[in-house]
């Protein structure tokens, strides 16, 4: 009795598609320990200024931090590239103040804003140029809520953009490590 239940637990577990990460084989040829890799700086196509910067330096810290590549220098050859560009950057306000009325041309303003960006990542061999791996539209928001002191403003959604290119740096590694390259 207790063989048939120990069986059938272990047919369940089985068939439900469980598996462990740390124990998949990762057919993945960009998983190899110490294979060199290059990270190009990612193009900006929206208006917002430095954004580029951030999310390249999010991507080099997790490569260096989670991966097994050796991570080069700009120009230096490699066995893989990985280059992105950065498609949309968007501010909408969605939570709102009203005006006062004391001041009658007070009109109110945003309460809470959402920061969305989208972005497109390649990773190329290096040596052919060929795709490997490409991933499309990924898109990462992030709320705040807007402080009436008008100087913080900047600081707060800079800290924001930078939570969002660490959001985008992770999600994306894993999904390599994962070898989930489809």
């Amino acid at each position: 009795m207790k063989r048939s239940v120990v069986a059938a637990l272990a047919l369940t577990g089985i068939a439900c598609g469980y598996s462990r990460l740390d124990r998949a084989p990762h057919p993945a040829a960009w998983m190899r320990k110490g294979e060199t890799i290059r990270l190009a700086k990612f193009k900006n196509l929206t208006p917002r200024l430095g954004l580029e910067e951030r999310f390249t330096k999010a991507l080099e810290n997790r490569i260096v931090a989670a991966t097994p590549w050796k991570l080069v220098p700009q120009g230096a050859t490699s066995r893989y590239v990985l280059q992105g560009t950065l498609l949309k950057y968007e501010v909408r306000p969605i939570g709102l103040s009203l005006g006062t009325d004391k001041l009658k041309a007070s009109a109110g303003g945003a309460s809470r804003v959402e920061i969305v960006v989208v972005a497109s990542v390649e990773l190329l061999d290096g040596q052919t140029g060929v795709v490997l791996v490409h991933r499309r539209g990924l898109t990462f928001s992030n709320q705040y809520r807007v402080d009436q002191n008008f100087a913080s403003f900047d600081s707060r959604e800079i800290s924001v953009v930078d939570s969002l290119a660490d959001d985008f740096a992770e999600s994306f590694v894993t999904q390599l490590l994962e070898g989930n390259d489809t």
